[in-house]
């Protein structure tokens, strides 16, 4: 890649240097051989910047973008597969009865919902931690109202394809509610967000009247939109904010999908209490653990092949609090990630979060060990 693009800078040099067209200097373009030295490449640079397009990731680094144009992929030829499926072992609520937990935000949801009957469309946000079924929540809001759900991943959505979810997907639906959810929204090209913006206010893009729906967007990184994207924020009216859950919690998902989905295996309640007090309160963790200890039977081999130790923290965990507990000064995320063998955006999606929230470390804005930290490597030295 550094390589091309060294090329292409260095093109203009090479075309001022090189007046006179030259059979051996100059690239052959197939079906082309009659361009000028110059010509030729004008073209070459064309196709670069045409096949190398770039977007801007969540972190604000730069990766590039590959697509398939005018691709050779033919899909005809795969012959749908026409044996036994496999069974999908996953539960998902069909009412917010089933639905455990966040109180609030269903109480937000009945006054969405009560508001969009009422021809009062309310657009709203649900920002929470991963794994917490955000995207199941706003399965049950579309169901409450019988509405259409378009579902996209913020990526996904680009100038190209906008068009198409408008007219054909919202345009032209027949459901009298339609929502136009879009999952990880921090994902999404701020561009393509500027051009929502007019449409989730005023339903209007260039004087063309769009059906009225409601935009529904979910993100771990509500951060993000603030800093890049704060007038979207500002037309969207429910902000709805997911709690992480308590152990109390966990149990009740825990043996609710061990009823609906493994009715036939025993699961002792003192090993639903381990899971719940070792998956740090995330019910996708816990019902990972729990899968897995349905298959082996044997909660210490389930708790060993995730690196837990206690209280749901993990090997890589404890390394963190070492590192700071034996650091003179505080550490920047950066550096700490590099010291327990992470990388920086690991650390601060998969370990920060719960490590800070419950006062394992202290942000100042650095990061410094906190007093459950200390306490913690006090209780497992013992271990």
């Amino acid at each position: 890649m550094i390589l091309l693009l060294s090329i292409l800078l260095a093109i203009p040099f090479i075309i001022w240097a090189l007046k006179i067209p030259s059979p051996i200097l100059t690239p052959e373009i197939k079906g082309e051989k009659n361009l000028t030295m110059e010509e030729q490449l004008k073209k070459l640079e064309e196709e670069f910047v045409e096949e190398c397009k770039y977007m801007e990731d969540v972190e604000g680094q730069e990766v590039m973008k590959v697509e398939m144009v005018n691709s050779s992929f033919d899909i005809s030829k795969i012959k749908e597969y026409k044996g036994e499926a496999i069974k999908k072992f996953e539960f998902r609520p069909q009412t917010f009865e089933q639905f455990v937990g966040q109180p609030e935000a269903k109480e937000k949801a009945q006054i969405i919902i009560e508001g969009i009957k009422k021809n009062i469309f309310l657009h709203f946000l649900i920002d929470g931690i991963k794994g917490h079924g955000k995207t199941a929540f706003i399965e049950l809001i579309a169901k409450s109202l019988n509405a259409k759900l378009i579902e996209r991943v913020g990526k996904q959505v680009d100038e190209k394809n906008l068009p198409d979810i408008i007219q054909k997907e919202i345009n032209e639906s027949k459901e009298k509610y339609v929502m136009f959810f879009i999952d990880e929204i921090d994902t999404m090209d701020w561009k393509v967000l500027k051009i929502l913006n007019p449409i989730i206010e005023s339903y209007k893009i260039a004087g063309k009247k769009i059906k009225p729906f409601i935009f529904v967007g979910a993100t771990i990184n509500k951060h993000i939109l603030l800093d890049r994207n704060p007038d979207t924020l500002d037309r969207i009216h429910e902000k709805i904010k997911f709690k992480r859950y308590n152990s109390k919690e966990i149990a009740q998902i825990l043996i609710l999908n061990k009823n609906q989905l493994f009715s036939e295996y025993t699961v002792p309640e003192d090993i639903i209490k381990i899971i719940s007090q070792n998956c740090k309160f995330n019910p996708r963790t816990s019902i990972s653990l729990l899968k897995e200890y349905i298959i082996t039977e044997n909660i210490n081999k389930v708790l060993k092949s995730s690196d837990i130790v206690k209280n749901g923290l993990t090997k890589n965990d404890i390394r963190i609090l070492k590192i700071l507990d034996q650091s003179k000064r505080a550490i920047g995320a950066n550096a700490l990630a590099m010291k327990a063998g992470l990388s920086e955006r690991e650390y601060t999606r998969e370990y920060e979060p719960f490590l800070v929230e419950y006062d394992y470390v202290n942000r100042i804005p650095s990061r410094v060990i906190g007093e459950e930290g200390k306490n913690f490597l006090e209780e497992i030295k013992c271990i």
